[in-house]
């Protein structure tokens, strides 16, 4: 298998630095370490690079406008980063990043960390299971299948205002999320939802980032304002929805969103990378409903927890591409 090569756009530091070593455990080359301040789109394009990371700070999100012929090529893999987190990375995190890092440049789904008893794995699992032990674990799913169910979260109320589709994200989610809103046009007929969990409540500058990825206009929610078809709308702590005459609005809450407004029939429910998941609770209840509820798959999926516990649930896992185009498929641009 050759090596990729990357591009890194990042100014020095830290988190260049830790990048820098996380592209060298995961098998791939550093072709070049570029500050976006300085270096150009040709500096970009004489590396020969097959993928281009990008570190986002913010001196060097206002460089990027200069390399949207780079970072627009279809020829080349486009990664984001955030420097912040980045340079925080060590130890077991930092380790986990490079095997998610490697996953994504060599197009597999094995982001578990080698097993010390990986040579003598396959001896012990060729032995059958003794009987009594298969006995035991039979009864047990038995059991599980027949206890009732438990409501955990209420069921969101039905109303005559259309639905809208909510993307929750966390760690890894930026990424996913940039993807994902890139397959939609400017003309997707439901508003967008984006709670994507950051530290240190920087949502203008998610704002920005998701607005060079996305084909709708992305705007930060406000507590007033109404939703709207074709719009991402990130949503900050605080805020929740409610109805209106006019409609659907975002109001204050404490704690998280709970979307009960949401006419379920006509909603979705995204559960991408980093997802909190006491979100499957009401995930489940969503789509008891009518609403579409689908979670990423763990393939290429940084903090598939939450799309895991989904799946548990009897719920679906799918790639990026195939959740556009299960969007696209329900609510036609």
């Amino acid at each position: 298998m050759s090596r990729k090569r990357v591009v890194v756009l990042a100014r020095a530091g830290v988190a260049r630095e830790r990048t820098e070593a996380a592209i060298a455990q995961a098998g791939a080359d550093v072709a070049a370490l570029l500050d976006p301040a300085s270096a150009s789109e040709a500096d970009v394009r004489d590396a020969a690079p097959d993928v281009v990371l990008v570190i986002l700070d913010p001196l060097a999100e206002h460089a990027l406008d200069k390399f949207d012929g780079v970072l627009g090529d279809p020829a080349l893999e486009i990664l984001f980063d955030d420097a912040d987190v980045a340079a925080k990375r060590d130890g077991w995190e930092a380790a986990r990043w490079a095997r998610h890092l490697q996953a994504k440049l060599h197009g597999h789904d094995d982001v578990l960390p080698p097993s010390r008893d990986a040579t003598v794995a396959a001896p012990v699992a060729a032995s059958p299971e003794p009987q009594g032990f298969q006995a035991e674990m039979e009864a047990l799913s038995l059991q599980i299948a027949a206890m009732p169910d438990v409501p955990q979260s209420r069921t969101p109320a039905s109303s005559t205002a259309p639905g809208a589709v909510v993307i929750a994200a966390g760690v890894g989610g930026p990424d996913a999320v940039r993807q994902l809103l890139g397959g939609l046009p400017a003309n997707f007929p439901r508003p967008v939802l984006l709670r994507q969990r950051i530290e240190g409540g920087q949502y203008d500058k998610l704002v920005r980032q998701m607005q060079r990825a996305a084909q709708m206009q992305v705007v930060m929610a406000q507590a007033g304002d109404a939703l709207q078809p074709g719009t991402v709308h990130v949503l900050p702590d605080g805020l929740d929805l409610q109805a209106a005459p006019a409609g659907l609005v975002f109001a204050p809450t404490d704690g998280e969103p709970a979307y009960a407004a949401l006419r379920a029939e006509d909603s979705a429910l995204l559960l991408l990378s980093g997802a909190d998941a006491g979100l499957v609770d009401q995930a489940m209840a969503m789509c008891l409903a009518g609403a579409l509820v689908v979670g990423q798959s763990a393939a290429y999926c940084f903090d598939p927890a939450a799309s895991n516990a989904l799946v548990a649930r009897g719920g679906e896992a799918l790639s990026l591409a195939q959740l556009a185009q299960k969007l696209l498929q329900r609510w036609p641009a």
